[in-house]
């Protein structure tokens, strides 16, 4: 690749990064985890979950100390806490293509400075051992 194309994509690389930052530094809150919805059968004799009508429920899942622990959202609550695990999900994701960018921006500077270099100046006795 030449100069002047790394050049241009180094400054692509350069402007996606931006937009990665620019993710993170959103100020929406987030929460780590998910919500998702349960079906479940309550176990009472009568009940139309014995006919396969199941209770829907809404609970939330998140990981506390490599435990997975999961509590029941508030009725009507379940779009605000999906909201903010997505936010959560975005920011991992930035973060994540943040770094698969910066790593893209070494390698081109890498590319850069070697196609960029020249050699040292020689001098007239270079290689000779002087006494």
């Amino acid at each position: 690749m030449e100069t002047s194309q790394l050049r241009q994509r180094l400054r692509e690389v350069g402007r996606q990064i931006e937009q990665q930052i620019c993710v993170l530094m959103e100020r929406a809150p987030f929460v780590r985890g998910g919500v998702y919805r349960l079906h479940r059968k309550c176990g009472k004799a009568g009940c139309r979950c014995t006919r396969g009508e199941l209770h829907e429920s809404w609970v939330f899942l998140a990981r506390e100390k490599g435990v997975q622990r999961m509590c029941a959202v508030p009725k009507g609550e379940s779009a605000h806490w999906r909201e903010r695990a997505q936010h959560y999900r975005r920011y991992r994701q930035a973060r994540q293509t943040l770094l698969r960018q910066c790593r893209e921006a070494l390698r081109l500077a890498k590319l850069l400075e070697a196609a960029r270099a020249v050699a040292p100046p020689r001098t007239a006795g270079q290689g000779r051992r002087h006494a």
